[in-house]
């Protein structure tokens, strides 16, 4: 439905007729099943489950046509936006689309009702069966993604012909396709463990995936191009996420790459230039950190230091005036050395308790010409 648009032919009505048929046999023996076992498990029957209009079905609406507004001036995917039909506006016959209707999950009944009814078992497992999901629709996104800019930066830009135009562009489109349908299936997962009552640092691990965050920039892989130095890719890029593609080349301080003469190696190669680059950037940065919280230690002691030298410095001119013949500049000196003492020694305190309750990590530690430890500021 979704590709076809809001206006199919007679062969696509009858194509999705038969394939809606289908889908129906599957969902009403899924639903047989799985009212069984929530029975079995409630050991009641409570019919409260099997409510469908207790919440709206997830279509992933907000993707359709992502990659619209793309700096590399991508045009909407598909010709019709799919709209779905909403559960609470059912057909006058009764019977809802296959495609709309809810399974019977643990994340459709909630984590309250499978507290209530001993299945925290179930919940559990699908949490975890749901974690797999994300990581898997994460990579898939990660190289369609890596595969769309490749297209973009071999296909897309060196065509020179309509013909060829058409036929990149086509690929790309098809690309697309693909980040859509991975990005509704992530973010639909990511709906089903915050209903499974998952933990805030697995959400936090997987954030919502928004449109912006899918749109393809090809400048990422060319370092030379002026104001990128602060720009970064979107947080799925620094994830760990399993089964990811081969991480050995840039990793290695990105020392070399791989060149590959078969189309799916220059494919694979690419996508780790797009690794290689953001890694040496969030090194780079991570490195200008550190320099900053080292500079701001030695800062901190050269303040002290200097602090102690005026006092010093004003201790001696005391030391050499005659109060006698000279009384005003006596007091003046020895106000002047006092006032550099007690700055001296509040700032000395302050810095030291700054540094007691937020001690520098051992990689930002000051080391001097000749020692391996860094000095006390007094």
């Amino acid at each position: 439905m979704r590709k076809i648009g809001s206006h199919p032919t007679p062969d696509q009505k009858r194509d999705i007729a038969l394939r809606r048929s289908r889908l129906q046999d599957k969902v009403d023996a899924f639903q047989r099943q799985a009212g069984s076992i929530l029975h079995a498990v409630a050991n009641d029957a409570d019919d409260s489950w099997g409510d469908e209009d207790t919440r709206e079905a997830y279509t992933g609406a907000e993707f359709d046509g992502v990659g619209e507004e793309d700096g590399d001036g991508l045009g909407s995917a598909a010709e019709g936006h799919y709209r779905p039909q909403s559960l609470g506006n059912r057909p006058p016959d009764g019977r809802m689309d296959a495609e709309h209707i809810l399974l019977h999950l643990p994340s459709h009944l909630g984590r309250s009702w499978c507290d209530g009814n001993a299945a925290e078992d179930l919940a559990k497992a699908e949490l975890r069966l749901r974690e797999g999901q994300l990581n898997d629709s994460l990579h898939h996104i990660r190289i369609a993604l890596g595969h769309k800019s490749y297209l973009f930066r071999n296909n897309v830009r060196p065509a020179r012909t309509q013909r060829l135009k058409t036929r990149a562009w086509g690929e790309v489109h098809a690309v697309e396709s693909t980040v859509q349908h991975h990005a509704r299936v992530y973010n639909r997962a990511r709906q089903s463990i915050v209903d499974l009552g998952a933990e805030a640092s697995l959400l936090d691990r997987y954030k919502v995936l928004e449109r912006h965050d899918l749109r393809t920039d090809t400048t990422v892989i060319a370092p030379n191009v002026r104001g990128q130095r602060n720009k970064s890719l979107p947080w799925f890029w620094s994830m760990d996420v399993c089964r990811d593609a081969d991480v050995g080349a840039w990793m290695n301080d990105c020392r070399h790459i791989l060149f590959h003469e078969r189309s799916d190696d220059a494919q694979k190669m690419d996508l780790n230039v797009v690794y290689r680059v953001h890694w040496l950037r969030a090194k780079a940065q991570k490195t200008r950190w550190i320099e900053e919280l080292q500079c701001l230690q030695v800062e901190m002691e050269s303040a002290v230091r200097y602090f102690r030298h005026q006092e010093q410095f004003w201790k001696e001119k005391h030391e050499l005036i005659e109060p006698q013949t000279q009384p005003g500049h006596a007091v003046w000196a020895a106000r002047q050395n006092a006032m550099w003492h007690s700055m001296a020694t509040q700032a000395d305190s302050r810095f030291m308790d700054l540094l007691k309750s937020h001690p520098p990590p051992d990689f930002a530690e000051v080391i001097r010409p000749h020692s391996n430890r860094s000095l006390p500021l007094s």
